[in-house]
């Protein structure tokens, strides 16, 4: 499936200005982070084994792991997948 222009949009405000993705992550998640919290973006690129490039975003904040992506679809409908990783919860 092609990218349209909200889904580049969406990628591009994640990527360059990942600070404005935190008042969301913080209705979603029901989290309070400040709007000045370090961000660290992690690899959000991988190609899938026949060719096709998957571009999502993955950003660290405070010992979580958030993916968000956004899709359209000709149906005009707009998809925002968010997920929710803890690795500050030890395993036993």
């Amino acid at each position: 499936m092609n990218n349209t222009i909200f889904d580049d949009v969406f990628r591009t405000m994640i990527e360059k200005m990942p600070y404005l993705a935190v008042p969301l992550i913080n209705e979603v998640f029901h989290t309070s982070y400040p709007e000045n919290v370090p961000i660290v973006q992690l690899r959000n690129e991988h190609q899938q084994e026949n060719g096709e490039i998957i571009t999502d975003s993955c950003l660290k904040i405070a010992g979580k792991l958030y993916h968000i992506e956004c899709q359209s679809v000709d149906d005009t409908t707009m998809a925002i997948r968010m997920i929710e990783y803890d690795f500050s919860i030890a395993i036993e």
